[in-house]
């Protein structure tokens, strides 16, 4: 058995990981975001909630707009355009949030349904996509599809935040398993950290 590659040594591929880079930043967006939705900060002034929405600007958004567009350089269709558009989705949603904490008063709700419903649509259509990759990239977007689905919900009044919540502590800790999954497989003779086969895939 030959043994596992030093630290440093480099991965089997030769490019970059930009999907785990995105994904991590996304598990820090989607974190926050989540905490911010519970109430875990407890009382928040105005500089707590912009501290929020930029933090989740800056990784839920920047950074998986950048590894999307690392991903489309290396011709990976599914990865760039999956990150880059929901980068995308973070930074229009977190200016929103900046705008609405600095007027203290933002933009009617039924405003963002549009553009949150359609990313629902499209994070349904990737359950199926993903699904030829791996099962818990497929799971991702099947909690994606969900934490969507429940903020527009909510917009609506039917529900209240606290789903969309969780929603987004499950999106952040299935973001995490695949991004460390890939990582560390990369870097190791063996799949150590197994991400489930792909169930649409024949």
């Amino acid at each position: 058995m030959n043994p596992s590659p030093e630290f440093g040594a480099g991965p089997k591929s030769r490019h970059i990981d930009a999907l785990s880079i995105g994904l991590f930043g996304l598990t820090v967006g989607a974190f926050t975001l989540g905490l911010h939705q519970l109430n875990w900060f407890g009382s928040e002034d105005e500089f707590d909630h912009l501290a929020v929405w930029i933090m989740a600007m800056l990784f839920g958004g920047i950074v998986q707009i950048v590894a999307g567009f690392v991903e489309v350089r290396y011709d990976q269709q599914l990865g760039g355009t999956a990150l880059t558009m929901y980068g995308f989705l973070w930074v229009g949603i977190s200016t929103l949030g900046i705008l609405d904490t600095v007027r203290q008063a933002g933009p009617h709700p039924y405003v963002e349904i549009p553009l949150i419903g359609t990313f629902a649509c499209f994070s349904a259509v990737m359950i199926y996509l993903t699904g030829q990759k791996t099962l818990v990239l497929c799971l991702l977007h099947v909690t994606i599809t969900f934490t969507l689905a429940s903020v527009v919900l909510a917009k609506f009044g039917l529900i209240g935040e606290t789903v969309a919540g969780f929603g987004h502590l499950a999106i952040g800790v299935v973001a995490f398993v695949h991004a460390m999954g890939t990582l560390v497989n990369e870097f190791t003779q063996e799949n150590q950290i197994p991400l489930g086969k792909p169930p649409f895939k024949g």
